[in-house]
């Protein structure tokens, strides 16, 4: 049977909240009411893969742009980690796009940003030299998250990395002049 990923429905809005709380940082996630208010948005959406037992077992939050998608988050629950399962979610996904796909990673500074950037390489992203300070989701508001920017199927371009940051500081964090290059 091949790996299907489909649609979130809001009432499981829950469950993937709490995939959210376990996979990433607090300053990385909305609130609960403000990511339950982004399933509104047109251009955002959460695929999710169910395992054989019908449990909600990884999930991509996507941004889909005219011309490309942007995967905000993408995590595996805890215990299906390592065996496989985020890498075969991923391919799906990514056989299934026809646009370029752009993602965030921590900057390569613990053996964890190390091992997330090698996996999707392996993948086959490319990291780019580009990078930028995010603001935080929630939290701080004078915290910045430094991050690279990693794309498939190509390395990303100067002015293709220039035409990202512009649509996602104007339509995701609402800034202008966060840069670090």
């Amino acid at each position: 049977m091949e790996m299907e990923l489909t649609e979130l429905a809001v009432e499981d809005f829950g469950q993937i909240y709490e995939l959210m709380k376990v996979s990433f940082v607090e300053e990385e996630i909305r609130t609960y009411e403000s990511g339950l208010e982004q399933l509104n948005k047109e251009e955002y959406r959460i695929l999710i893969f169910r395992n054989s037992q019908d449990q909600i077992a990884g999930f991509i939050a996507e941004w889909d742009f005219r011309s490309f998608v942007f995967i905000e988050h993408f995590a595996v629950r805890e215990k299906l980690r390592g065996t496989g399962i985020g890498s075969e979610i991923l391919k799906v996904y990514l056989q299934k796009t026809s646009k370029p796909v752009v993602i965030e990673v921590e900057d390569n500074k613990t053996e964890i940003d190390r091992r997330r950037i090698d996996f999707y390489q392996r993948m086959g992203f490319f990291l780019s030299e580009f990078g930028y300070l995010q603001p935080v989701l929630r939290g701080d508001v004078n915290k910045k998250i430094p991050l690279r920017i990693m794309s498939f199927p190509e390395a990303l371009s100067a002015e293709r990395y220039r035409q990202f940051k512009k649509v996602v500081f104007e339509k995701i964090y609402k800034e202008a002049d966060v840069f670090c290059e």
